[in-house]
């Protein structure tokens, strides 16, 4: 009987992390929650996988920004991470990639060694997780960066452009060909 029941949290637990990672059913809206185009992109600062700040705001001043949001337990994101890499020269210099992980500061390490292994040269910034009052008490612990773009499934993309402004939002990856295409529309 425990045999049984283990099997079955354990199928119920593999279907549950599927769904979260899949995105939306076939034939959906690709972003039915996420910011809508044209919104103003929510500015956010954190760090990446090497402990270096990171601000949006600071990186919109290069340029626009694809904003891919993702997670280590995530099989599409790890199939899309060095797709994303070998088409990033096709439009270089229009657009700037960061990738957002969704997993908590402490697995740092392990986005380091992913980047490492797949070659991806983007970089890779650290989702916030907790907000501080001005005499540095933690104030909220909670996840500050997917929350603010609303992202409930990865992976997940947004292209910022360089005013601020949401100029694509979607749900589930991409092929090589829609990445280019997607890019194109940075402004």
């Amino acid at each position: 009987m425990r045999l049984a029941k283990r099997l079955f949290f354990s199928a119920a637990l593999a279907a549950s992390l599927a769904a979260a990672c899949a995105g939306p059913a076939a034939g959906a809206d690709p972003a039915p929650d996420l910011i809508p185009v044209g919104s103003p992109a929510p500015m956010f600062e954190s760090v990446d996988a090497d402990g270096a700040p990171f601000s949006l705001a600071e990186a919109l001043k290069q340029g626009p920004v694809m904003l891919v949001f993702w997670s280590l337990f995530c099989a599409s994101c790890m199939e899309e991470l060095p797709i994303i890499e070998q088409e990033q020269p096709k439009f270089a210099g229009k657009v700037q990639v960061v990738a957002v992980n969704l997993d908590e500061a402490p697995r740092a390490k392990n986005v380091k060694m992913v980047s490492k292994q797949k070659g991806l040269t983007f970089r890779m910034v650290l989702n916030k997780l907790e907000q501080k009052a001005e005499d540095g008490t933690v104030i909220k612990k909670e996840f500050q960066i997917d929350q603010a773009y609303k992202v409930k499934a990865t992976p997940a993309l947004y292209i910022v452009n360089r005013d601020g402004t949401v100029a694509y939002a979607h749900y589930g990856a991409l092929s090589p060909e829609e990445l280019v295409e997607v890019a194109g529309k940075a402004k």
